[in-house]
């Protein structure tokens, strides 16, 4: 909500303006406002927007905008929805378009660093498809009745498909309340000329386990239900549908034979073999990585001790299985496998792993690629060295920027000269001691630091990592889940999605929460929804997309010029989703000119 204070402040002046020589003006009867893809406006928040929607896309891209819908001093009974089809002056037609109600959940509790007070944000999609009858207004889209002042936000999904005819499309949105004069919003299109690819060039691993989407809805993930099977693919494919990878694909793993040996014909019900499943995901739904299901524990009981050998048979097998079917490229340990060392002892556990996977080289030379989320900087010499033994490593955003930009060492360099990659991710706690030292102002984040990804920070948090990542030669992104919250707490209310126990009570809102689950009982339907933050990191994913085109056609100046303007390094950046939108069109037509 960037900008509220300002909005707040003006008008107040407004009002006070007029009240010295008329009454109190009314409110309309019905507004609707069109409001940047970044912007979010409390329940009760005056709302500042434009009467139309513009917006640009590639083809095989998806693109969103919202709007917001205002009752004026009568409220509004029977809102609804709806747009009419995208069409060019010559008649085509795009057709992938969903409309989705956002629903308010509640901040008591701020989040460290917090540049807001506690309020309500709307964060969980409710799709406008959803007609299930004898579904509360809590829990479906439309139609709602709204009290005097209040904020109804929607987003709008827009597919444009592969095959699309670049121009102009245009749309009306229309809404309706009984008693009002339906308010139209007209939406404009622009399709350039060039596509994204299919699968995005940016590797990543989200949390998203079939055993807790299994414990949400009450159920034990055996692989012998049809229905429980296909309710875990839908997360699955849902995830993919938005760029992000899980990191377990259960269907597509193979189990271990009384011999050691993976059986890649595993039977899942209602889905095939685990095979046919790893086509699904790797060629139907493009997955730009897959992680194997291997840990310390399965499906060996000492793979590092007496069942080595079996293990590592296994394990060759799977690697020379899985580059057959996705390409070795696209092959990767779970990155939780050694997850934050942080003693001698877990530094030499994760080396220990690092030589188990060395010692088997696939017919082809290819390394299996071990992942450690662990920084390649490692100031605390006493815990050892994992140069050599990691293949990937996952640092913080913060312990980059710290790398790179702070100490200027840029070991991250180093690593990717040897040959070896960097990914990054974000959660919870962030050590910030040393940025405050450079920004004493950290106290409250408003701009200019290592992102965070909590519902009650600024939304271009979400959207500006990518755009770095090339500075750093990072090529993944992780995050650690997708589906986690603290046990007690109603979503659906609260957004106190995780609290520490150590120290006790502090609150991380959001964090780890990406997709809401729908039950039958609630919404008439068992299925995945988004959250309004997972559409902005899918937007990034997008971003990153049109950077690597761009530098992969030669314009590495022009890259660095353009993201100069908004995005320096992970803590130098602002805070202006106004300005990286205007970078984001000038990137897209620099590729449609090309």
């Amino acid at each position: 909500m960037a900008g509220t204070v300002k909005r707040w402040y003006g008008y107040a002046l407004l009002v006070l303006g007029l009240s010295a020589c008329s009454p109190e003006p009314s409110l309309p009867g019905l507004q609707v406002k069109a409001i940047g893809l970044l912007e979010r406006f409390a329940p009760f928040e005056p709302v500042v927007g434009t009467d139309s929607v513009a917006i640009f896309a590639a083809r095989n891209e998806y693109e969103g905008f919202q709007f917001v819908i205002t009752a004026g001093q009568a409220g509004a009974a029977n809102v609804q929805v709806s747009l009419s089809p995208l069409r060019s002056a010559a008649g085509d037609v795009i057709e992938g378009v969903e409309v989705f109600r956002e629903r308010y959940v509640k901040v008591s509790t701020p989040s460290p660093h917090s540049p807001y007070t506690p309020q309500s944000w709307p964060d969980i999609l409710l799709p406008a498809v959803n007609t299930s009858p004898g579904v509360s207004s809590a829990y479906r889209a439309f139609p709602q009745n709204l009290s005097v002042g209040e904020n109804l936000p929607v987003w709008v999904d827009v597919h444009v498909p592969a095959e699309t005819k670049p121009g102009v499309y245009s749309a009306k949105v229309t809404v309706s309340a009984d008693g009002h004069d339906s308010v139209e919003l007209p939406v404009q299109l622009t399709v350039w000329g060039f596509s994204l690819p299919a699968r995005s060039p940016l590797r990543t691993v989200f949390g998203t386990n079939g055993y807790r989407v299994a414990e949400i809805y009450g159920f034990e993930r055996t692989g012998e239900s049809a229905a429980d099977n296909r309710l875990i693919r839908a997360y699955n494919d849902f995830m993919l549908d938005h760029y992000l990878s899980p990191e377990s694909l259960w269907d597509a793993s193979p189990e271990a034979g009384a011999d050691g040996k993976p059986d890649f014909q595993r039977e899942f019900a209602g889905l095939g073999t685990v095979t046919e499943n790893m086509r699904h995901y790797m060629q139907d739904k493009h997955a730009s990585a897959y992680t194997y299901v291997f840990a310390d524990s399965y499906p060996f009981a000492d793979p590092l001790g007496k069942d080595r050998t079996k293990a590592q048979r296994f394990m060759r097998e799977y690697a020379g299985w899985c580059a057959a079917h996705a390409g070795a490229d696209r092959c990767y340990t779970d990155p939780s496998f050694v997850d934050e060392p942080d003693t001698r002892e877990a530094y030499a556990y994760a080396r220990r792993w690092g030589e188990f996977f060395d010692e088997m080289r696939l017919p082809k030379g290819e390394k299996i690629r071990y992942q450690v989320s662990e920084p390649p900087l490692n100031e605390d010499l006493a815990l050892g060295s994992l140069t050599g033994a990691v293949d990937v490593w996952i640092p913080k955003f913060y312990d980059l920027w710290r790398d790179v930009d702070h100490l200027g060492k840029n070991v991250t360099a180093q690593r990717l000269n040897a040959g070896e990659e960097v990914w990054a991710y974000t959660a919870l706690v962030l050590d910030f001691k040393a940025y405050q030292q450079v920004n004493p102002r950290a106290d409250v984040l408003k701009g200019n630091y290592p992102p965070v990804w909590q519902l009650d920070f600024p939304a271009l948090n979400y959207r500006i990592p990518t755009w770095l990542f090339h500075r750093y030669g990072v090529t993944g992104l992780g995050y650690w889940d997708t589906l986690a919250w603290a046990e007690n707490t109603d979503i659906w209310q609260d957004a106190a999605s995780f609290i520490s126990t150590n120290p006790p009570g502090i609150v991380f809102n959001g964090d780890g929460l990406l997709v809401y689950p729908a039950k039958r009982a609630q919404t008439g339907f068992d299925a995945p929804l988004a959250s309004l933050r997972l559409k902005w990191i899918r937007e990034s994913v997008e971003d990153y997309m049109y950077i690597d085109l761009l530098l992969q056609a030669g314009e590495t100046e022009f890259v660095n010029q353009q993201l100069g303007r908004i995005a320096r390094d992970f803590g130098d950046w602002d805070n202006q989703p106004t300005l990286l939108m205007q970078v984001r069109q000038a990137l897209g037509e620099r590729l449609a000119s090309l």
